[in-house]
């Protein structure tokens, strides 16, 4: 439980927030705090996790500590030598640096394909002296190489997706009104062998976000995800469907690479293990475009 200390300092910076941001027509600039997963600096025309940085000082940190915890606790992380964590969505680095600050890895591969997030994911990177220990590469985790479109949220910088023209079901959320531009895209399996260089028997953990584009990344990550690495990610039905995967071709994807799932509840720290064969009863039960969670992943 916070002190009232914290609970006071909490409440000052939510009020600090709305002068730091700007109202309408604001200026964009950069802002830098110490936070739990880090000193970051990010932009305050970022009106969600760059509020949640500067208000609550720290990012996702209890779906970090209790999804370490229970990975531990199960076998699946720990083991000698299985040290580096790919961090896919890195954005501006808060899960991939926050990670190596608490020691859970000792060495990171972060991938984002966004120009500016990029740009402040390298920064963060150096400001917190890890550049010999986390490496960031500018691309869109897909399952071919070339270019793919990028939808920008101006509101939301960690809500970039991947447009494809098989999107399947409406736009409910606006985005066939936002700007687009075109990022270098890369199966999983080539950035980690031929530009990483990284060994995949070390690798201990991926964790994605990218906005329901997962089922392209796994596509293109098969040989990776051959070596038996859990792997932790944002499970969103619409945002699937939207980039041009049907339930079943998802459900098909992930029968063929996991054998479990387990869906996270960070918050109770409840984690239920079922079969990856009920992967598509969830897209049944979180029907509404903003219904997600987390789930890990449990390689066969």
């Amino acid at each position: 439980m916070a002190s009232i200390g914290q609970r006071v300092g909490r409440a000052y910076r939510k009020l600090r927030w709305e002068v730091v941001r700007g109202g309408p027509g604001r200026t964009p600039r950069l802002l830098t705090v110490p936070t739990a997963n880090g000193v970051l600096t990010f932009s305050n025309m970022d009106l969600h996790s760059a509020k949640g940085l500067y208000v609550q000082r720290a990012w996702e940190l209890d779906l970090i500590t209790r999804s370490m915890e229970f990975l531990r606790r199960e076998g699946h992380v720990g083991r000698p030598g299985v040290d580096m964590l790919v961090d896919v969505g890195a954005n501006i680095g808060m899960i991939c640096i926050g990670m190596l600050k608490h020691g859970h890895f000792r060495e990171g591969v972060a991938i984002e394909p966004n120009p500016e997030n990029f740009a402040l994911l390298e920064h963060n990177i150096a400001q917190n002296e890890m550049s010999d220990r986390l490496r960031a590469y500018r691309y869109a985790a897909s399952d071919a190489s070339g270019e793919v479109e990028m939808e920008i949220s101006e509101e939301n910088f960690g809500d970039h997706r991947v447009r494809t023209a098989q999107s399947l079901g409406s736009a409910l959320m606006s985005e066939e009104g936002r700007r687009t531009v075109r990022v270098p895209a890369r199966p999983l399996d080539e950035i980690l062998r031929e530009s990483a260089s990284v060994d995949s028997k070390r690798i201990g953990l991926i964790w994605i976000d990218i906005q329901g584009y997962e089922g392209h990344l796994f596509r293109g990550a098969r040989d990776t995800l051959g070596h038996g690495m859990p792997v932790l990610s944002e499970f969103w039905p619409y945002g699937i469907l939207r980039s041009g995967l049907d339930r079943v071709e998802y459900a098909e994807i992930i029968r063929s690479l996991f054998s479990r799932i387990v869906i996270v509840d960070a918050a109770a720290g409840r984690f239920e293990e079922r079969p990856a064969s009920t992967i598509e009863d969830l897209f049944v039960s979180y029907p509404r475009p903003e219904q997600n969670l987390e789930i890990i992943f449990l390689p066969r």
